[in-house]
């Protein structure tokens, strides 16, 4: 994840095993990926596990990695374009993409302009470049700006977490996934979904995007290209630095309300695209995803240790998920908070990015259409965050929540009424919110408890207060 609320896990060393260096293969001694040398000798030029440990984008950094694998070299503008099979100590195997420059340490060529440049140019191009055991093809998009030339300033994107952005020119941006699933990346669908078959402007338009095509037919999305925010700034830092200087941003926060209502609305568009055709949600979906979200409580009452969390009511019948059944379930963000949109002009308006989803969650299941209101519950949670980590006295913080809570939420309602993914009532609407809100509470439980347990009461208290409300009688405030 991006946003500050959500980052950061323990570092172990880890230890990589000898080999071959072949693609395929493990790392070979001589081999400049390698890490470890004969025991009383200095060791090799590149210890590329190590490096990747302490990378913010390696997803299993509070694990030991037992094993390295050169899967594929693709030579890009004087570097080499790795691709990573990397094994860990769980069991584990994922594969990343890291871009070797030379020199006697670890050298990542996406810090060298010139490597940027090449890579922009397979876009531009669409070509295509011969790597060892497979190729990278490259794609254009409408947003594309030809006339960017090869003298365009080129900067790298300095404090991300999954992932490692390049803007090119102040007008391009591109977003390089670190991590290689085969498949297609929400990310790249849905924005060029909003780019191609939609009017909405909330979000950058794709410019273009890298493929890695793999000899056994798997393709994953290697980058994304899209138009840069020039005056876009991060909304959770955003938000906090208005809540310092005096400012609840609540005009803000009414207009991030309407964005996302109008990002759910576009997501509906009628298609004759099935991954994105709007689908009547049934009682077998609501019971599915109420498992789901019992799961993650029994997850949260484990990983609480020694909180006493209240009991859950019913969450598949009406006073539940129930009200869903019948409405539609469409695509939506997935990994929704303020850190994954950009405020523009002071919060006049808000840009939507990063469709990706949680990274660590298989690429179909980010896919799966299901009920927005996740992303409007994935918000709510991060205003929580935002008032518990503003510089505020505590009935101030509980205040000025539960103001940006209804400006955010009447804001979203008034956009979206009439919509058939939304639930009709107001009761109804809030209950269904409950629940998602109890179910997101219970997933920071889990990862607050295990990387941060000093920040466990955040969520605890959102779950507490999800619970409450779904105990309230219907109407009742």
């Amino acid at each position: 994840m991006t946003d500050a609320h959500m980052m950061g896990g323990p570092e172990m060393a880890p230890q990589t095993p000898q080999g071959s260096g072949r693609p395929g293969e493990p790392v070979a001694p001589r081999d400049p990926l390698q890490s470890s040398g004969r025991p009383g000798e200095p060791g090799p030029p590149l210890d590329l596990a190590a490096w990747l440990a302490r990378q913010r984008w390696f997803a299993a950094k509070a694990r030991r990695i037992v094993a390295t694998t050169v899967d594929d070299r693709v030579p890009v503008g004087g570097a080499t374009l790795c691709v990573l099979r990397v094994g860990i100590d769980d069991g584990s195997v994922d594969r990343y993409v890291v871009a070797l420059g030379r020199g006697a340490d670890v050298v990542d060529a996406l810090d060298d302009p010139e490597f940027c440049r090449a890579l922009l140019d397979v876009v531009a191009r669409t070509g295509e470049i011969l790597g060892e055991r497979g190729k990278l093809t490259g794609r254009r998009g409408r947003a594309f700006v030809p006339t960017l030339g090869t003298a365009a300033n080129v900067r790298r994107i300095a404090g991300e977490q999954s992932n490692t952005s390049i803007v090119f020119g102040e007008t391009l941006i591109m977003k390089v996934f670190r991590r290689l699933a085969d498949g297609l990346n929400p990310d790249l669908e849905i924005t060029r979904f909003l780019t191609e078959h939609t009017s909405f402007d909330g979000t950058p338009r794709l410019a273009g995007a890298l493929e890695y095509l793999a000899r056994d037919g798997g393709v994953a999305t290697l980058a994304v290209l899209q138009e840069f925010v020039a005056d876009g700034r991060d909304g959770w830092r955003f938000v906090l630095e208005r809540l310092d200087a005096g400012d609840h941003a609540l005009v803000a926060l009414t207009r991030l309300g309407e964005r996302t209502g109008q990002l759910h609305a576009a997501l509906a568009t009628p298609t004759a695209d099935a991954a994105f055709g709007a689908e009547p949600i049934t009682a077998a979906d609501v019971a599915a995803w109420a498992v789901g979200v019992q799961r993650q409580v029994a997850a949260a009452r484990k990983a609480a240790r020694g909180h006493a969390l209240p009991d859950v009511p019913d969450v598949v019948g009406p006073a539940g998920l129930g009200s869903l059944v019948g409405r539609v379930k469409i695509r939506h963000h997935g990994d929704f908070h303020l850190g994954q949109t950009l405020a523009i002009g002071d919060g006049r308006d808000f840009a939507i990015i990063d469709f990706e989803g949680e990274p660590l969650r298989p690429l179909e299941e980010r896919r799966r259409k299901h009920t927005p209101l996740r992303d409007v519950a994935g918000m709510l949670r991060s205003i929580g965050y935002a008032a518990a980590s503003a510089r505020l006295a505590a009935v101030e913080r509980r205040r000025w929540e539960t103001d940006a809570r209804a400006a955010y939420l009447s804001a979203y309602r008034a956009a979206t009424a009439g919509a058939r993914f939304v639930p009709e009532s107001d009761d109804a609407f809030a209950r269904v919110l409950a629940v998602l809100e109890v179910e997101k509470a219970a997933y920071e439980i889990v990862y607050e408890a295990n990387n941060r347990p000093d920040w466990v009461e955040i969520p605890l208290a959102g779950f507490v207060s999800a619970t409450a409300s779904l105990g309230r009688p219907a109407g009742a405030a």
